[in-house]
């Protein structure tokens, strides 16, 4: 009974796993298993090759396909909440896919309606009066912007290198040139964007009772100061400082452009009025532990000892 119990509790373990990570990490994961199968073909001996060529083309499929089954109470409380009666038809058809998905949609959209109100100069949506709690000043925004752009344009005429090096068909070559210059646009529509929608934003806003988030299309959210249990400044990664404290994943939510945060939040648990956050254009309930980064997190330590209550 101990083995069949220690084989259930890794199995729990694993699905618990599979349920925590977003489609995008594990859609990375199964690109990397891809890429690096690919490579130890390269280097196998040839009398291998056969036998482990499909098993590790198999294996990244495997992955989404856990991903799926994992997803499956997920998927039923969807589609049990999207067959009451009067729910749109859109709700209904948008509850067959994980909410990752049309959160990229939203996202892509955002992004897009973005670009062009940069394009045609339009002013920036108003943010609340307080006092503003930046995080790009010391932080890499700039910076990974910068290379962003870099590899756009370096990318073209590698590209363009590497097609006429090992493709003879013009026809190909060309469709191949084609990818290569959309994929750079798309990167530089979505890096001129975000930096549109964040230097609107222009950080997050402490007013006199609330934290407004803001990180562009990319995340916010309004925090009330009284749901705001405690904050800690943290050194480590966010798994790491989970794992020493035992709180899960799924009970966390980071908040930063690129940067390691520094700032943890504990919420209150039943705070009087729900909490929303929306990252990457999904909107879900604030969990337990809100991970920050800011320039200087000691202005929002500073309110929120002035907003605790006498003791």
């Amino acid at each position: 009974m101990d083995g069949q119990g220690a084989v259930e509790r890794v199995f729990a373990e694993k699905i618990t796993w599979l349920q925590d990570t977003n489609w995008w990490r594990m859609l990375g994961y199964a690109y990397l298993v891809f890429i690096f199968g690919r490579l130890a073909m390269i280097v196998l001996p040839a009398a291998l090759q056969p036998f482990l060529d499909k098993p590790l083309f198999v294996l990244p499929l495997l992955l989404i396909v856990a991903k799926d089954l994992a997803g499956i109470p997920d998927f039923k409380q969807r589609m049990r909440r999207a067959s009451r009666t009067g729910t749109p038809w859109s709700e209904r058809v948008g509850a067959a896919f994980p909410p990752e998905f049309l959160a990229l949609y939203r996202l892509d959209r955002a992004m897009r309606q973005a670009f062009f109100a940069w394009m045609r100069r339009k002013p920036h949506a108003p943010r609340p009066a307080g006092t503003v709690l930046t995080y790009t000043e010391r932080g890499s925004y700039s910076t990974v912007l910068a290379i962003a752009v870099f590899c756009a344009c370096i990318e073209l005429p590698i590209d363009a290198a590497i097609a006429s090096l090992f493709i003879d068909n013009p026809q190909v070559r060309s469709i191949l040139h084609v990818c290569s210059l959309l994929s750079a646009a798309s990167i530089l529509m979505y890096v001129a964007a975000d930096r549109w929608l964040v230097r609107g934003a222009k950080g997050h806003v402490l007013t006199g009772d609330a934290l407004d988030l803001s990180i562009g299309a990319r995340a916010s959210g309004l925090i009330p100061l009284g749901a705001i249990e405690s904050m800690e400044s943290i050194g480590d990664k966010p798994e790491q400082w989970c794992k020493r404290h035992g709180v899960a994943q799924r009970d966390t939510v980071t908040m930063s452009p690129f940067d390691a945060p520094n700032v943890v939040l504990r919420l209150r648990p039943g705070y009087s009025r729900p909490v929303t956050i929306s990252t990457y254009q999904r909107e879900k309930t604030a969990p337990t532990h809100v991970f920050l980064y800011l320039d200087r997190p000691e202005l929002l330590d500073a309110a929120l000892k002035r907003a605790a209550p006498p003791i």
